[in-house]
């Protein structure tokens, strides 16, 4: 396991909610009509998906490298009086549980080597449900990143595949060091 990053930790000390508050539109209107079941969100930092699973009636596992990242997601879950699993570990060597309804991978599986990357998903794809939801996020959008998109979507198992391009503005997450970025943001359907 590795030990935290110091700049998420920095990060998340002086920030309550470094990635902004709410869930990504897409995911929720993804997530429009299903209720319940089992969802991961990995590298979910302070949780404002994995608080959405939650509310939402999922039972939820938050996993992240970040200590205070995890503190705060596991503190804000109980001012809710939602049930929020916090596990520390490395989206590279990750085992999830089986029977997963919910994947999320917001802007996390661009951080390990491509082929940890690619793994990890084909890991989740052995875990889910059929039918289950895969959210993906990866910053920029060009063709190596769609493409990147696309074959981690094709390693989970998923078929039904919609990647497309969201312009995150300050608005959604007001950390931004810039005004607008663009982000790729993928949705499928495993098994």
């Amino acid at each position: 396991m590795n030990p935290p990053n110091p700049t998420y930790e920095h990060l998340h000390h002086r920030h309550r909610w470094a990635y902004g508050e709410q869930p990504d539109r897409q995911l929720a209107e993804a997530l429009a009509g299903r209720a319940g079941g089992r969802a991961v969100d990995l590298g979910g930092g302070q949780g404002r998906h994995a608080l959405y699973l939650a509310s939402l009636g999922f039972d939820t596992e938050l996993v992240d490298l970040s200590d205070e990242a995890l503190a705060q997601a596991g503190r804000e879950a109980v001012a809710l009086g939602l049930n929020l699993q916090a596990t520390r570990a490395n989206l590279a060597f990750y085992e999830p549980p089986r029977g997963l309804d919910v994947v999320v991978g917001a802007l996390i599986f661009h951080v390990p080597a491509r082929h940890a990357a690619l793994k990890a998903a084909g890991r989740l794809g052995d875990c889910m449900n059929d039918g289950a939801l895969f959210y993906l996020s990866l910053p920029g959008f060009d063709d190596t990143t769609r493409a990147f998109a696309l074959q981690l979507m094709q390693e989970a198992g998923c078929r039904n595949v919609s990647v497309e391009k969201h312009v995150v503005t300050r608005l959604e997450r007001p950390r931004l060091p810039v005004e607008r970025r663009n982000e790729t943001r993928g949705i499928g359907y495993c098994n």
